[in-house]
């Protein structure tokens, strides 16, 4: 009797844990298992296709496993304990209620149900051929249960039962990426990239543009030789063409276009995209495949112009600054001492509190220049040092419209 009562117990911790297991794991993860052929992939693969069925076997190996526990149980307390002391009717009933409960809680449901959802999807695929036999085993009774329940729902209650294989979602592949950054430390940067790929549709291309103070543009009435030295004096492989201002900007100029012997601007002139910040980077890059283009004129809620964005500059937010060949140094981040730093007032204040850990806790803000003037209400003045909460800020370089240099020390 002993055997039964704990082989009842392991089998009911068993179809409880690996119910929980089942659903708690990261689909993406079952799925590629199954398509690695394994044998565990293979029986995962057939529990993937009728998942009802499986979960209706598992739920009847519960509760078959509880009531042969709960009859074996009770006649092991009657041996062990009620024929030892008298009790009533109602005393027995209630003992055997509650150590017959704590007992199934403790062995038979919690601890299992916290092992397979903790480590579910290796739980699932070492369990795999004990989980088919069960699931052979009472495939008849499953069958008939699972299609009696279906009737039941459609009919009784008019709810309509559709078979559909759900895609993947951006939360399966987080979860895919993060427990494969936890088991394999070595695989880091293409966990990182693969991460940074999936946050592009919570990124606003406001974040990531060029300035409209940064931006090298040519006015539309400019001279084919004028635009030449332009683009040697820039190293830039494009440039903005614009009418008057950056806020009527007509398109942009390709320098290799420049071989087709032009004889005015508007013989080379490209349409330009034109976009909201409010966009985000995944869509910006569909509508860049699908444009075929590379360059955006990215305005404001006010239809002014915000920036300019790239598909570089995109791309950027996944695999991190990209350098080319004309690429310089123009962001300036010096270490003086623990508690002292320089730093370009175009950083940004993700990167820089990444880097260095310093929390500026702006919501409003991207850049470093930003966060001082905005602190400061005005553009700061030349060896103006402004004090605040966690480190003081001594601007050493500054023009008419933003802070290039500031010299940091942390509190």
């Amino acid at each position: 009797m002993l055997f039964a009562i704990i082989a009842s117990l392991i089998l009911i911790g068993f179809f409880s844990g690996y119910e929980i297991g089942f659903v708690s794991a990261n689909r993406l993860t079952l799925e590629l298992k199954k398509k690695q052929g394994t044998k565990a992939g293979k029986i995962i693969a057939q529990f993937l296709e009728h998942p009802a069925q499986f979960i209706g076997t598992c739920l009847i190996g519960l509760n078959i496993s509880l009531v042969v526990f709960g009859i074996l149980f009770e006649q092991l307390l009657d041996t062990i304990i009620w024929e030892h002391i008298q009790a009533g009717p109602y005393t027995i009933l209630l003992g055997n209620t509650i150590l017959s409960t704590l007992v199934i809680l403790l062995i038979g449901e919690l601890v299992p149900k916290a092992i397979f959802k903790a480590r579910a999807d290796s739980m699932i695929s070492t369990f795999a051929p004990l989980a088919q036999f069960f699931h052979v085993f009472f495939s008849p009774l499953t069958k008939s249960l699972v299609s009696l329940a279906q009737w039941v729902v459609s009919t009784l209650f008019q709810v309509r039962l559709v078979n559909k294989k759900e895609a993947f979602t951006k939360v399966d592949l987080a979860h895919f990426v993060q427990q494969t950054k936890d088991q394999q430390q070595q695989q880091d940067l293409n966990t990182d990239l693969f991460e940074n790929a999936l946050s592009l549709p919570t990124i606003k291309i406001r974040e990531c543009l060029v300035p409209r103070t940064e931006i090298v543009g040519v006015d539309k009435s400019i001279s084919i030789e004028a635009l030449k030295k332009v683009f040697i004096e820039t190293k830039l492989s494009k440039l903005i063409v614009y009418h008057e201002t950056l806020d009527t900007i007509v398109g942009y100029v390709h320098q290799l276009d420049l071989f087709k012997q032009p004889h005015q601007i508007k013989d080379i002139l490209l349409p330009i995209i034109l976009v909201p910040e409010s966009m985000n980077a995944a869509d910006l890059i569909n509508l860049f495949s699908k444009k075929r283009k590379s360059i955006a004129w990215v305005v404001d809620e006010f239809g002014g112009t915000a920036g300019i964005i790239t598909m570089e500059d995109v791309l950027e937010e996944i695999f991190g600054e990209i350098d080319d060949e004309y690429d310089e140094q123009e962001f300036l981040e010096k270490k003086l001492s623990d508690t002292e730093y320089i730093f370009s007032g175009r950083l940004e204040l993700d990167y820089l509190y990444e880097k260095y850990g310093i929390d500026f806790s702006a919501d409003t803000t991207e850049t470093l220049s930003g966060y001082l003037i905005h602190q400061n209400e005005s553009i700061p003045k030349l060896r103006q040092v402004l004090h605040l909460s966690h480190f003081d800020a001594e601007i050493i370089a500054v023009s008419d419209t933003r802070i290039e240099k500031v010299k940091i020390k942390i509190h």
